[in-house]
């Protein structure tokens, strides 16, 4: 099983933008998460296609488990 983090943002142009982290660790916190949308938003070091995320939208942690088929 793999876990991803999606967090979305709103853009300058008021588009929305998924950043996602693959290899979430376990024990990761919603104050750990809300720290990493909020140094993405102040520092202006990841932008969208559209420029500057500019408000934080969401965050979730997807599990995701895969299984294979002999075809």
């Amino acid at each position: 099983m793999e876990r991803k983090l999606v967090m979305s943002f709103k853009d300058v142009m008021g588009s929305k933008f998924n950043l996602i982290v693959n290899s979430v660790k376990e024990e990761v916190t919603e104050e750990e998460i809300a720290a990493i949308m909020d140094a993405a938003v102040e520092t202006g070091a990841i932008v969208s296609k559209n420029g500057a995320l500019v408000e934080k939208l969401s965050a979730v942690i997807v599990d995701t488990t895969e299984t294979e088929y002999q075809v």
